[in-house]
């Protein structure tokens, strides 16, 4: 839980800071590193009660104010992208930060609490729903509200078209046609491809209630939007396929069915709706049409990284590994550094199953180097890779980090609920079995 913001020193607020700026979600995002820096340091100089988005928008973005414009709009964009940074940071890398740093919204000088317990950021970002019956959209909207777009601000803050960065000139048409709708129209757009470029890795668990979050937002602020019902359905696929067989995991598959249909009869032809229509099917174990929907939707847009991704995953799952390493590969996507990939982590598991071990280390290698998001089962793989290749040592290392990593994480249950043939599944926990793994249920069995 939080404490009080009283007594924490200058020293202790700049290493919450530094914290902040090593994470890998800013990577790239210069300018919203400098909005974050400037804030704190005026903080500390005494100046917080100072801030303003006018000053921030000539001291860190070099606007002028008196030029007509609006330069103060980008703050509050910017603001809003790190709100949801913070509340990212905090439910994942962030998690054990003794001190947290805020932004409320309303206002931009930051806010410092220190972190006496295990509570989470905020009670409003943890409440989880179970889907029982039809889904309710709203349930979860911590996140949204801690970004400053819930009903109610939707009008409020106009996005700045002019103040985008470069893009490819079809976006910047497509964006600006969106807006000309309306602007809830083009914020829930934004809000869900942001919300999208964070669903890897699928076996987040916190990850995925933060994504569902934001997506139930979306569909809030703008019904007709294919894409929230979309996004949504794929966060509670995730969460099934990731939750032990109980009646949560059977609902959570159900209503992710019930909103890939939705978003598919808003825009049957977009390769999202697609694609999330075959990932629900797929946590539906309905490894045919996940298939089928999955090949449809890369053929509705064969450049979209998202899409070849969850078809890469359904193929290696369902047993297709040509398939799969294809899919991963196509686009020459090894070489990209885009974290939403996870096309590295897809292509190392398929070689594994392949008999190709040392491949399937050298692409896991190449996720650390980059920086992809990693999962239980990507160092599950490496250590069982390891060990068939006999490089015992090294195995027992990678199974000693996999399991401080992941404690008790039911990786076992995980790959013979996720994989067509239970074989493949064992093909792994074999070899972990063989550098000493125990799994977690086995251990409760020898504690009884």
């Amino acid at each position: 839980m939080m404490g009080s913001s009283r007594n924490i020193s200058d020293t202790d607020k700049r290493a919450a800071l530094d914290r902040l700026l090593e994470d890998a979600h800013l990577d790239g995002s210069d300018r919203l590193r400098g909005f974050l820096t400037y804030i704190v340091d005026e903080e500390l100089a005494g100046r917080g009660d100072e801030i303003r988005g006018k000053t921030i928008a000539q001291d860190v973005y070099g606007r002028d104010t008196s030029e007509g414009t609006d330069p103060e709009n980008v703050v509050r964009v910017d603001a809003r992208r790190l709100r949801q940074f913070l509340e990212l940071h905090y439910e994942g890398v962030g998690k054990d930060d003794p001190v947290r740093l805020f932004i409320d919204s309303g206002g931009y000088r930051p806010r410092f609490e220190r972190v006496t317990g295990s509570d989470p950021v905020s009670r409003d970002s943890k409440r989880i729903v179970l889907p029982i019956g039809a889904f309710a959209i709203g349930a979860i909207v911590g996140s949204l509200v801690a970004v400053g777009l819930g009903p109610g601000r939707q009008e409020s803050d106009p996005v700045e078209l002019s103040n985008w960065p470069a893009m490819d000139p079809s976006v910047h048409l497509q964006r600006a046609a969106i807006y000309e709708k309306s602007p809830a129209a083009l914020q829930a757009f934004n809000l869900a491809h942001q919300a999208r470029t964070m669903i890897f890795p699928i076996f987040d668990r916190q990850r995925q209630v933060l994504v569902l979050s934001v997506f139930e937002g979306v569909i809030e602020i703008d019904p007709e939007y294919f894409g929230g019902y979309a996004g949504a359905s794929q966060a509670l696929a995730s969460l099934s396929l990731i939750t032990p067989p109980s009646g949560a995991k059977s609902d959570y598959a159900n209503a992710a069915m019930k909103l890939a249909n939705q978003a598919v009869s808003l825009a049957p032809d977009q390769a999202w709706s697609q694609s999330a229509k075959s990932w629900a099917y797929f946590a539906n174990r309905d490894y045919d049409a996940a298939l089928q929907l999955g090949r449809r939707a890369s053929k509705l847009d064969p450049n979209d990284g998202a899409v070849l991704d969850f078809l890469g995953a359904v193929a290696l799952f369902s047993g297709e590994f040509e398939e799969a390493i294809e899919t991963a590969d196509r686009l020459s996507l090894l070489d990209s550094s885009n974290q939403r990939f996870a096309n590295r982590n897809i292509s190392g598991a398929t070689h594994f199953h392949l008999g190709e071990y040392q491949t399937t280390v050298d692409r896991f290698e190449e996720a650390k180097q980059i920086g992809d998001p990693l999962s239980a089962p990507s160092l599950a793989y490496v250590t069982a890779a390891l060990s068939a290749m006999g490089r015992d040592q090294a195995a027992k290392a990678k199974l000693a980090e996999f399991e401080r990593a992941w404690p008790n994480a039911p990786i076992g249950a995980m790959l013979k609920s996720i994989h067509r043939d239970a074989e493949n599944a064992e093909a792994v926990l074999r070899e972990l079995r063989k550098q000493g793994w125990i799994s977690p249920v086995t251990k409760e069995d020898a504690q009884r």
